[in-house]
Parts: structure tokens; C-alpha cells; sequence
């Protein structure tokens, strides 16, 4: 199993027991995430507790360091003389880099910053859009790390409780999106309109989130429920949420453990900043067509042409809307694309715009979330949330409505 953290090119990665090929792509994953955007990268590897690796671990090392061996600066390894003969096996792979081999992590950490490490910050920074499985197995004990458990059925009520009764990821609360992740419906604004910002203030202080902690979402979906709750998180000023990459699926298939029991909680005051980041009915009505706002609808493009409407009694989209589907934002494992991919694929929509035009939409400020994050991930910050979205915008009769 490892841990990966990150801070701006540098890397760090802890091996615990053995270190096995899905280990290795995972690393190699996110190596490949942060060379487009650092260049050349350093790397902090610490093997104290590493037990053994396998065999095809070696052989995709030697594939991966003909194809990158210009991409690393700075390589420290910390472990001790049993791991002695691979980390000379690492130095002749990697022979464009400086590797040196330390004892403790400090000593390391001051060569790879050039700081003393009383002074420097901490290598792992707070988690503001994804986390994968093998960083948060690490913080499952840390009382300041707040888990949610998000999963949701919008054509079974109670199947995301259900679902968490049955096994969640220890410590998980369960944030249900009717219950605590919208507000009262009027008929008039929406499936999920928001919560007032005063009681989601005051749910999450129940649920023990303080303006310090860190918290993560996940969901079976894609991350489409997590996204919600981690976009209200940030509409209230809080940064340090992620939404946990691959969801649940991902946490099981790793082999991570599960429980049945729920957490006991410890309230603590949590007070929201000054909700910003989104825009009413009213807006979008008065920017219909004008180059200041591009709508985008995360729907499916057969609800958004009209067809097979199952949740909204009428088909459609708001006129000048543009569709981009959020399950766009994955790849086959159900994980979100790279940065760099997802960056590309919203320029091309945007053209010469600006992030900041863009208003996110889709059938009841859900799934719209999904594309928020995608394009924070890519860092094209600034886009806004219509959170009534589809479901308010076709209850009044007398707006525009565009098929096909």
C-alpha cells in the first residue's frame, strides 16, 4: 500500500507493506498529473515500512524511467540497509536525477526545500478537490479529518442510507441529499434547492466539522452526490474538501476497511463565510443569450434534447445552453480524467471565454457540481452554480424552453 501527497512539484510517496504493481500505477498515475503543470519533479520516497515489492514492479520501473528520465530533478529516499540494493537499482534508472539516500525524512525534506525543516511548511497540504483512497487509509485516525458518506439513489429514497448501514468506510457520517444537502421545497424552486446557510452551517458543527478540519466526501455515483456537498462546503468559504477519487468502488477494491458501526460525534461550532459562487432564476433570465453568461447542462444529451424525461414533467433545456454531460468528467475506472485532459476539454467549449461566464446547470443543481469540480481540478476556477436549475427553471410555464 502507499500514500501520496503532494506540494507543488514536489512528491511524496510512503510505501507500507508490500508494494505491489497497482501501487506502482498509481504513483505513476499521479506522477503523470504533475508533470504537465511542475516540469521536472522531486520525489520524497520513504520505505521504512515497506516489506517486500514484486517482481513486474521492477520491470514497469524500467519502462517508466526510459520514458520520463529527463522529468525528475531531486530523488530522496529514506529507508535503511535492507532496501539499500534497490535504491541502487533506483539510481541507475533514474541517472539524469540527483538521488541521495537519507536515514530520517527531516534530513531529507531540508535537501529537497533547501529550508531548514523547522521553518518550512509541512509537505502535505490540505486536500481541496480529489483525495485518493491510498492518502486518506492514512488519516482515517485524525480526529480533524471529517468523512461523509453520500451515496444516493434519486429513484430510491432510502437505498444511500440503506447502503451505508450495510458497510461505509470507518468513521463516515451519512449526509443524505435530501435531508441535508438541500432545503425546503416550494414547488417553484427546484428538486434540491439549497439549504439555507445558517442550518447547513449548523448540521455540519452537529456532525462535528469545525472551520479547521478536513473534509472528504464519497459516493457510488461518480462522485455526482460528493460533488454537491463538497460544492456547498465551498459555497460556505470552506476550501479544505475533496471529494474521494473513484468513490466508494474504489476504496473497496483497494481492500480498505469497512465497518458497520456509525462514528460517535463530537458537535463543534462551524461558521459559514458569506455564501457566494451562485445565481438565481432571476440572473439566468436576465442574461438569456448575451456573451456575459454560457450556460452548461451536465444532464444526459437525450434529457437535454427533450427525450426520455423521467424526473422533470417537462423535457427540454433553457435556450443557449450547451450540454457536456458530467460523466465526461471519468475515465472507464470511474475516476476523474487528468487535469491536463480535463483542462483541454473545457477550452474547446469555452473558446475564448473566460471560467468565469460559465454558469453550471443540469436537472437540480446536482450533477452540475460534478462539472464545477471537474473544471477546479483543471484549473479553470470561477465558473458559478444555477442551483435550481432545470427542475425550477421548467416549473413556470411562461420561460423559454429549447429541445433537439
Amino acid at each position: 500500500m502507499i500514500a501520496i501527497s503532494r506540494k507543488d512539484k514536489l512528491v511524496s510517496v510512503a510505501v507500507m507493506g508490500e508494494f505491489t504493481l497497482d501501487d506502482y500505477r498509481e504513483f505513476e498515475r499521479e506522477m503523470l498529473a504533475v508533470l504537465p503543470e511542475a516540469g521536472k519533479v522531486d520525489v520524497l520516497m520513504d520505505l521504512r515500512d515497506m516489506l517486500g515489492y514484486t517482481l513486474d514492479v521492477a520491470w514497469e520501473e524500467i519502462r517508466f524511467s526510459r520514458s520520463h528520465a529527463d522529468d525528475f530533478g531531486k530523488i530522496a529516499i529514506v529507508t535503511d540497509e535492507q532496501w539499500m540494493i534497490w535504491t541502487a537499482w533506483l539510481s541507475r534508472l533514474f541517472i539524469h536525477a540527483d538521488l541521495r539516500v537519507f536515514d530520517e525524512d527531516a534530513q531529507a525534506l531540508e535537501w529537497l526545500t533547501g529550508q531548514a525543516v523547522e521553518t518550512m511548511q509541512t509537505v502535505e497540504s490540505s486536500y481541496s478537490t480529489l483525495i485518493a483512497a491510498s492518502q486518506l487509509i492514512t488519516h482515517l485516525s485524525d480526529p480533524n479529518w471529517i468523512i461523509f458518506d453520500c451515496r444516493h439513489d434519486l429513484a430510491d429514497f432510502d437505498a444511500g442510507e440503506s447502503s451505508y448501514g450495510e458497510s461505509h468506510i470507518p468513521g463516515a457520517r451519512f449526509a443524505h441529499l435530501d435531508r441535508n444537502l438541500a432545503g425546503v421545497k416550494n414547488g417553484r424552486n427546484g428538486r434540491h434547492p439549497l439549504p439555507h446557510p445558517k442550518d447547513m452551517a449548523a448540521w455540519l458543527g452537529s456532525q462535528g466539522v469545525a472551520n479547521d478540519s478536513q473534509v472528504v466526501a464519497y459516493d457510488a455515483s461518480g462522485g455526482i452526490f460528493a460533488a454537491r456537498l463538497w460544492w456547498l462546503l465551498s459555497w460556505l468559504g470552506h476550501d479544505k474538501v475533496a471529494v474521494l477519487d473513484g468513490g466508494w468502488q474504489a476504496w473497496a477494491m483497494a481492500g480498505y476497511p469497512a465497518t458497520t458501526e456509525p462514528p460517535e460525534l463530537t458537535p463543534r461550532e462551524f461558521y459559514a463565510s458569506a455564501a457566494s459562487g451562485a445565481v438565481d432564476v432571476n440572473f439566468v433570465h436576465s442574461h438569456l443569450q448575451q456573451a456575459s453568461m454560457r450556460l452548461l447542462d451536465a444532464r444526459a444529451a437525450d434529457r437535454f434534447a427533450g427525450e426520455n424525461e423521467t424526473l422533470d414533467p417537462i423535457g427540454g433545456h433553457i435556450p443557449g445552453a450547451l450540454n457536456r454531460s458530467y460523466k465526461n468528467n471519468l475515465d472507464q475506472q470511474g475516476r476523474f480524467k487528468p487535469a491536463d485532459v480535463l483542462r483541454r476539454e473545457f477550452q474547446e467549449m469555452l473558446g475564448s471565454g473566460s471560467p468565469g461566464q460559465i454558469v453550471h446547470q443540469c436537472g437540480s443543481g446536482v450533477t452540475a457540481c460534478h462539472n464545477l469540480l471537474a473544471m477546479e481540478i483543471a484549473g479553470l476556477s470561477g465558473s458559478r452554480l444555477y442551483p435550481g436549475s432545470w427542475s425550477e427553471w421548467c416549473s413556470d410555464t411562461r420561460r423559454p424552453i429549447a429541445t433537439g
